[in-house]
C-alpha cells in the first residue's frame, strides 16, 4: 500500500513540474521582449529564438492560438523573412516556408499594421523577381500584396502600374514588329508581332490597342504557321512563355474560300506534339463569332492518315452548312488542340 502512494506521490509531483516548465508561447514572450530591447546580431538572435518558440507553439495547438501569440507569430516570421531576403537571395529556399507560416495563422485577428508590413515585404519579394527576371512570381507576390493588406490602394496601384509598363512595353515592339513585317513581308516578323500582343494583352487584357492590334496580325498570318519558339528569342520566364506559346500542333491557312454556306480551306499543319497524330475530317472544324462548330465534310481531301511527329501536312478541307463570320480553324481530338485565328 505504501509503494502505491510512494508512485501516486511521485506522479503527482511530475504532473506538476511540468505544469510548472514554461510553454513554447511563454518562452517565445521572453525571447520576444528581450528583443525588443537589444540591438544588432543580438536582437537577430533574439527574434529567431522567438520565431522558433511561437513556431512550436503554433504547431502544437493549431486549434487555440490567441490573438497574441498570433499577431507576435506573424511579426518575428516576417523578422526572419526580410533578414534572408536582405542578406540572402530570393532563391533561398527559407522563404517560401516563412511565407507559409504566415499564411497558415494570417486571419481577421492579426493586426491592421503587420498586414501591411506583410504586403510591404511582398512587394520587397516582387521587386527583388523581377530584377532576376522572374515576372511571373514577382507578379503574383504583387497580387498576394493586395490580398493581405489592410489597407488596399497603394498596393492595387502598384500591381497595376507594374502590369500597365510592361503590356506597354510589348505593346511597341509588336507594333513595330508588325510595321516591318507587313512593309518588307517579313512573316517572322508578323509571328514575333502576335506573339508580342499576346503577351501584351497577358499582362493587361484591356491595354488600349492591343485587341484590334492581334485581329490585324490574325489576318496577315493567316497563310503562316505562329511557330514563336522558332522566332522568338528574348522570351519571358518559361512559366509566362508557356501560356502564350500553349499549342505544339501548328496550322496555316494561306486559302480560305467561302460560297454561301460551303467553305474551303487550303491548309497545311504541323505536329511538334508529343505523339503521332491521326487525321480525320470530322476533328477539324470552322468556328464563327457566336462559337458555333462546323465540322469539315467527308469530302475533304487528306492525304495522310497518321501525322508523324515533327512532320508536316498539307490538306483540303470542305465544310457545309457554315453560318456567320468565321473566326478560326481548329484541330481537336482527345487530349490534342490546336486552332488559328483569322482575325
Amino acid at each position: 500500500m505504501r509503494r502505491w502512494c510512494v508512485v501516486a506521490a511521485s506522479l503527482s509531483a511530475l504532473i506538476l513540474a511540468m505544469s510548472c516548465q514554461p510553454s513554447y508561447e511563454s518562452k517565445g514572450n521572453q525571447a520576444y521582449k528581450a528583443s525588443q530591447r537589444a540591438s544588432g546580431d543580438a536582437q537577430r538572435l533574439l527574434q529567431k529564438e522567438a520565431y522558433m518558440y511561437y513556431l512550436q507553439a503554433v504547431k502544437a495547438h493549431p486549434e487555440r492560438i490567441s490573438k497574441q501569440l498570433r499577431n507576435r507569430f506573424v511579426e518575428m516570421s516576417l523578422a526572419r523573412a526580410k533578414l534572408v531576403l536582405v542578406e540572402g537571395s530570393t532563391q533561398m529556399d527559407a522563404l517560401p516556408l516563412l511565407l507559409e507560416d504566415i499564411d497558415s495563422v494570417l486571419t481577421a485577428d492579426v493586426e491592421s499594421y503587420l498586414r501591411n508590413q506583410y504586403a510591404d515585404f511582398l512587394i520587397l519579394y516582387a521587386d527583388s523577381n523581377f530584377a532576376n527576371q522572374k515576372l511571373y512570381d514577382g507578379i503574383g507576390h504583387l497580387e498576394r500584396a493586395v490580398e493581405v493588406a489592410a489597407d488596399k490602394a497603394q498596393y492595387t496601384r502598384k500591381l497595376e502600374e507594374v502590369n500597365s509598363n510592361l503590356a506597354k512595353d510589348n505593346f511597341e515592339i509588336a507594333q513595330m514588329e508588325f510595321e516591318q513585317g507587313k512593309t518588307e513581308k517579313d512573316h517572322e516578323a508578323l509571328v514575333r508581332a502576335e506573339f508580342r500582343t499576346k503577351l501584351a494583352l497577358y499582362y493587361d487584357e484591356e491595354y488600349p490597342g492591343a485587341a484590334e492590334l492581334l485581329s490585324k496580325i490574325y489576318k496577315q498570318n493567316m497563310p503562316h504557321y505562329s511557330a514563336y519558339e522558332a522566332v522568338v528569342t528574348d522570351k519571358p520566364d518559361s512559366n509566362i512563355y508557356d501560356q502564350i506559346n500553349k499549342y505544339d500542333i501548328l496550322l496555316a491557312v494561306p486559302e480560305l474560300n467561302r460560297a454561301g454556306a460551303s467553305a474551303t480551306a487550303i491548309m497545311s499543319m504541323y505536329n511538334y506534339s508529343y505523339n503521332p497524330l491521326r487525321l480525320r475530317a470530322k476533328d477539324f472544324a470552322l468556328v464563327n463569332e457566336q462559337g458555333q462548330k462546323f465540322p469539315a465534310s467527308t469530302s475533304s481531301s487528306i492525304k495522310k492518315e497518321i501525322l508523324d511527329q515533327e512532320h508536316e501536312v498539307k490538306m483540303t478541307l470542305r465544310f457545309g452548312g457554315v453560318q456567320g463570320s468565321i473566326q478560326k480553324l481548329i484541330y481537336e481530338n482527345g487530349d490534342h488542340y490546336t486552332e488559328k485565328c483569322f482575325y
